[in-house]
């Protein structure tokens, strides 16, 4: 409030501005890249069909946003798509009407985002207002619900390649406490409380974000948004029966299967491994029917010389001693018999030098 009409009044300063970030942003920047480049997407009207009204002090309004279809266009430029505007074509058709921009130069979209938001219900809420004496707690609480259907539909044939339908609660409460008292013949009441309200807008727009994520999930392979569907915080939203959720959950089943099968045969490749080389053990261990008992020593096989079964110590001594004697006097038969050399030599030894002397020999 100024002092005077001729100066200004001071503008009251609340928190700063700052970008608009969803639980859901981080799942959309994911699908940067994983869509192709070629594909160009843009989004047509997607209307409050609710029907509500709310008329306040300030005057009347409608009771949820009317930019929902900015909203999707944001969301789909997030997601790093080819995005076309749609959102206002005047400008396109009042310069193709001038004659200065050619119709045919302009590119055309592949798949349009349509939608609308279709139901805003109330629903009963509840509370409690308790004093003791005069003083006592106080809480009421309310709840509305809020609905909406996009769809993705192919530009060319006109069929609608994906749908998502969605639901929230929007939950609002009060509560504080109530103090009374008589001072003298002047009656106290204080009150004090605090309410606490969920942005309806804002829950729209979170809405609208994890709509648009569902959409492009529903027409890329599980593989591709698995991650990204990860980021989505479950305290925030999440999906169970949508098409791209069945469609995971059949993914992550054939991944278990495949995993399974693949270590039952790598236990099998282990078993089998392990058999063969039980089996070739045992054939080493086993003797082979072609295999021949091994050779032993003759003095091994030859026990008896005599061929007896049995010899008694006398007889073995008997057959020692004998062989002994007739080597023996082999020994002393050769021993004469250089002897008698040896006389032959030394009586006339010019005999064997004038047989082996050349100038004899014939």
């Amino acid at each position: 409030m100024a002092l005077s009409n001729k100066e200004p009044v001071s503008l009251v300063q609340g928190p700063p501005i700052t970008d608009i970030f969803t639980p859901f942003d981080v799942a959309l920047s994911c699908l940067k890249g994983q869509l192709r480049n070629d594909v160009s997407f843009s989004v047509g009207a997607i209307l409050d069909q609710t029907g509500k009204d709310v008329v306040t002090n300030g005057g009347s309004g409608k009771m949820v946003t009317q930019g929902a279809g900015d909203m999707v266009q944001s969301a789909l430029f997030q997601a790093g798509v080819s995005l076309l505007n749609r959102r206002d074509p005047r400008i396109i058709e009042s310069e193709a009407k001038w004659g200065i921009r050619d119709p045919r130069q302009i590119k055309a979209s592949d798949y349009y985002v349509t939608g609308s938001i279709n139901s805003l219900d109330f629903i009963p809420g509840g509370g409690f207002d308790m004093q003791i004496g005069g003083v006592g707690p106080n809480y009421s609480q309310t709840r509305i619900m809020v609905g909406l259907d996009l769809s993705l539909t192919d530009t060319r044939s006109s069929k609608v390649v994906a749908n998502v339908s969605l639901q929230k609660q929007i939950a609002a409460q009060d509560y504080g406490i109530n103090a009374g008292r008589f001072a003298g013949h002047t009656l106290l009441n204080i009150q004090v409380g605090k309410g606490e309200r969920e942005a309806t807008n804002f829950a729209l727009r979170q809405m609208l974000n994890l709509a648009t994520f569902e959409l492009l999930s529903q027409v890329i392979p599980p593989v591709t948004f698995e991650s990204c569907r990860a980021a989505i915080p479950p305290e925030f939203g999440r999906l169970d029966l949508t098409r791209s959720s069945v469609a995971l959950y059949k993914y992550k089943e054939s991944q278990q299967q495949n995993t399974a099968s693949s270590a039952e045969a790598l236990l099998e490749s282990s078993s089998d491994k392990t058999s063969s080389s039980n089996e070739k053990n045992k054939s080493t261990n086993s003797p082979s029917k072609d295999t021949q008992p091994p050779k032993h020593k003759e003095s091994d096989l030859i026990k008896n010389p005599e061929g007896d079964s049995e010899m008694s110590k006398k007889d073995l001594i008997k057959y020692i001693s004998m062989k002994q004697h007739s080597s023996s006097s082999k020994v002393n038969e050769d021993k004469k018999e250089d002897e008698k050399a040896q006389m032959l030599w030394d009586v006339n030894p010019a005999v064997i030098e004038n047989y082996w002397s050349t100038t004899q020999r014939d």
